[in-house]
């Protein structure tokens, strides 16, 4: 391909999509490499540590794995920006307030109707009076407000109706094999397409192919910084525990409350800021899932979490007969899918913990297994520290002693009944393996995603993130996009 188009964009998951929707109205020429077409394949690569725990947490097709996802959005905390001294490698080199008009930039994009609803002081009335009901205790819990638009946004969608236009090209079935550097640029791009390798240019290259797949790609072109593919994180995720209410609940907005016709709202738990501190903990989060029955098993969360993963719907016939012989399963997941509006007695606490960066949870090179034109596959050692485990049993502890008054709620089992350790699965949610920081010491891009000592490369998918909190990183991305996008187009001639 001999034309150098203006953006060279790889992958066309939420990073590339929200990009390719904002370069595209600057009038710039965009050519977006897809390794997939528009149907879903996994990727291929070789898994060393911990496994994910699901059928699929990525998905190689146009638009990438926002053909899986649920599309259930909330912003990343304060706190998670900051430099935390009880985690180690915390911090990143923006704060919330710089994202916070990106967030909102991109929020019609996801069909948010109202913004101000992620604050829980600026909801309605009605929404107030819901979110106050529930008692617990405020002064060591606090909530967190997500919002799920039922159209749920597919980025197939929006780069088809993007093609209508001159300015798009996209490449499909076309893998990014390496980066051809010159000095501090990156001249080409060498991709495979069948049996053939094509090499392909763009003034501009921004790697938005996953925090699985970026740092293959950098490796693979021999770029020199030690962090890349280092801090492999995600949400260690799946049931804690169970609570009993000694009054019945109808709090909906505690599990997914429909407040428009096609926009459900709900609100997590997190633990206080200032308590976050004193006890040394990530930034967790859990929900209140309506149950119908006491107590809780191994087997019946691991089916849960296989079900209510993904919107696949590729279910075994073993899934499908435990869910039809398990009443309790069958209404908890209409409940949680249908947003119904029931009366609950028993709750089970969903937790979606937080990740930190250790270095040994990391992504490198195959030394024996390449793909079929020769380049090494990547190899995921997926590790969660006994440090991480420890804290979600010690929040346990926070919420059974401080957290729930024993005139309002009683547990239903102990910590060590559930086995954690043993069910958590990945919320596929990948991040950190090409982190943002203020030196190439530290991380392998800077505050504006532009990789160290590189002056035309950029990465904009969740490997950047140097910590993950507690939610999809979905919107993020997307709002690290529109960042970006911003800065491209005001330094388009630098």
């Amino acid at each position: 391909m001999n034309k150098e188009f203006d953006y060279c964009i790889v992958g066309s998951g939420i990073g590339g999509g929200t990009l390719v929707s904002k370069l595209i109205n600057s009038g710039a020429s965009v050519l977006l490499i897809e390794a997939g077409n528009k149907s879903h394949k996994n990727s291929h690569y070789l898994t060393k540590g911990r496994p994910f725990g699901l059928r699929s947490t990525t998905s190689i097709q146009l638009g990438g794995t926002s053909n899986l996802w649920h599309g259930v959005l909330s912003f990343l905390d304060d706190i998670d920006f900051r430099k935390r001294d009880w985690i180690k490698n915390s911090g990143w080199p923006i704060t919330l307030k710089d994202l916070l008009p990106y967030y909102k930039d991109v929020s019609p994009l996801f069909g948010v109707k109202d913004f101000d609803y992620f604050f829980e002081d600026k909801v309605s009335e009605e929404l107030d009076a819901e979110l106050k009901s529930m008692p617990f205790n405020r002064k060591v819990l606090k909530n967190k407000m997500f919002q799920q638009p039922l159209n749920i946004l597919n980025f197939k969608k929006v780069i088809i109706n993007k093609l209508k236009g001159k300015n798009l090209t996209v490449l499909e079935n076309s893998k990014v094999c390496k980066l051809v550097v010159e000095g501090e640029t990156i001249k080409s791009l060498i991709v495979g397409q069948g049996e053939n390798l094509i090499e392909v240019k763009g003034k501009k290259i921004i790697i938005c192919a996953g925090a699985l797949e970026s740092p293959r790609i950098l490796m693979n072109s021999g770029l020199n910084n030690i962090n890349i593919g280092k801090y492999l994180m995600d949400h260690p995720m799946g049931n804690l525990c169970q609570i009993k209410f000694k009054r019945p609940q109808k709090s909906q907005i505690y599990s997914a409350r429909k407040y428009r016709p096609n926009i459900v709202i709900k609100t997590g738990l997190t633990l206080d800021e200032k308590l976050q501190e004193k006890h040394s903990m990530p930034n967790h989060c859990f929900y209140l899932r309506p149950s119908f029955s006491s107590g809780v098993d191994n087997k019946s969360e691991k089916i849960k979490l296989s079900l209510l993963s993904f919107k696949d719907f590729k279910f075994s016939f073993k899934d499908v007969l435990f869910v039809l012989m398990n009443l309790n399963i069958a209404l908890q997941i209409l409940v949680y899918k249908l947003s119904l509006n029931i009366t609950y007695k028993y709750a089970d606490l969903f937790f979606v913990s937080e990740q930190t960066p250790d270095a040994s949870s990391n992504i490198k090179l195959s030394q024996t297994k390449t793909d079929k034109y020769g380049y090494p596959l990547a190899e995921i050692n997926w590790k969660v520290s006994s440090k991480d485990s420890q804290s979600v049993e010690k929040f346990y502890n926070i919420l059974k002693n401080d957290g729930f008054s024993d005139s309002d709620f009683e547990f239903t089992h102990k910590f060590e009944d559930l086995e954690w350790d043993k069910n958590f699965t990945s919320a596929a949610h990948h991040v950190g393996t090409c982190r943002m920081a203020i030196d190439k010491s530290e991380g392998v891009v800077d505050e504006n995603l532009k990789v160290f000592e590189k002056n035309n490369l950029y990465i904009c998918d969740g490997s950047v993130f140097p910590t993950g909190g507690n939610v999809n990183n979905g919107f993020t991305i997307a709002a690290l996009a529109s960042r970006l996008s911003n800065h491209l187009i005001k330094n388009k001639n630098g």
